[in-house]
C-alpha cells in the first residue's frame, strides 16, 4: 500500500514528493523508510568509509551511533571491531529494523539500540570513547543542546566524528533543501564544534566534487589522548 502511495506522489505531485523525502530522510518509517535507508547506504558509502577510518580501534571501546537508521553502519563496524556499540534514533521502526540487521550482536549484548533524540540522550556522563553521526546534523532541532549532549556523554579525550554534506551541496540541490534544517560549510561546523568544547578539530575532505566531508574532534580534558588520525 505504501509503495502505491509513493508511485502516486511521484506521478502527480512533485511538492508532495519533496515533503516525503523530507520526512523520510529525517525520520525513516515503514516500508518507505526501509527503501530510503537502503538508498542512503549506497549513496553515503564514502562517508561510511571515512567514519570507519577514524573510529577508535582499541578493544572494548564504547561507540555510539546517532541516527543509526537501518543499522547497516553498526553492522559493518561490528564485523571489524571488538567493541561495544550503542545507537540512538528517533524512529521506532528503525529500531526494529536495525535490531533485525544486528540480531547476533544484540543477542550477545554487544549492541544496545534505543529510540530517542540527540538533544536528550539517556546515557551517563563521560560514557563513550567515540560518538559518530552520518548525514544527520542538519536535522538537529536544537543544535546547541545536541552538541552539548554529545560532549557530555564523551569521555575526556573521547572522539566525535560527524560525516556530512556541506552547505554548497544543498544550495545546488534545491530538492533536498528545507527551511527548518541547518546546513554548514566545513568552516562553520568546525567552529561550531570547537565552541562546544571540542579540540583538535579537523575537517577532512571525503569527496570534494560531491561536497562530502568528515569532521573529527576530541573532548577536552585528557592531554594524553592521541589526536585524530591524519
Amino acid at each position: 500500500m505504501e509503495l502505491k502511495k509513493v508511485k502516486a506522489l511521484v506521478v502527480t505531485t512533485p511538492k508532495n514528493v519533496k515533503n516525503l523525502m523530507k520526512t523520510q530522510l529525517a525520520k525513516p518509517e515503514g516500508k518507505i523508510g526501509e527503501l530510503f535507508t537502503l538508498a542512503q547506504n549506497v549513496i553515503n558509502f564514502k562517508l561510511y568509509n571515512a567514519v570507519y577510518n577514524f573510529v577508535p580501534k582499541q578493544a572494548g571501546a564504547r561507540i555510539l551511533d546517532i541516527g543509526y537508521g537501518n543499522g547497516d553502519m553498526l553492522k559493518r563496524l561490528d564485523e571489524k571491531l571488538d567493541a561495544q556499540f550503542y545507537g540512538i534514533d528517533i524512529s521506532q521502526d528503525m529500531k526494529v529494523l536495525a535490531t533485525k540487521t544486528n540480531a547476533r550482536a544484540v543477542a550477545q549484548d554487544k549492541m544496545f539500540l534505543c529510540v530517542g533524540g540527540v538533544e536528550d540522550m539517556p546515557y551517563e556522563d563521560r560514557f563513550f570513547d567515540c560518538v559518530y553521526t552520518i548525514n544527520t546534523v542538519y536535522f538537529w532541532q536544537d543544535a546547541d543542546k545536541a552538541m552539548d549532549e554529545v560532549v557530555r556523554v564523551l569521555k575526556d579525550g573521547g572522539r566525535f566524528i560527524c560525516a556530512f554534506y556541506s552547505k554548497a551541496y544543498f544550495e545546488r540541490s534545491k530538492g533536498y533543501q528545507f527551511e527548518d534544517e541547518t546546513y554548514y560549510t566545513p568552516r562553520e561546523l568546525k567552529e561550531f564544534a570547537a565552541a562546544h568544547g571540542l579540540e583538535n578539530v579537523k575537517v577532512k575532505v571525503v569527496d570534494e566534487k560531491k561536497f562530502m566531508y568528515c569532521l573529527i574532534g576530541e573532548k577536552r580534558g585528557n592531554d594524553d589522548t592521541d589526536s585524530a588520525d591524519e
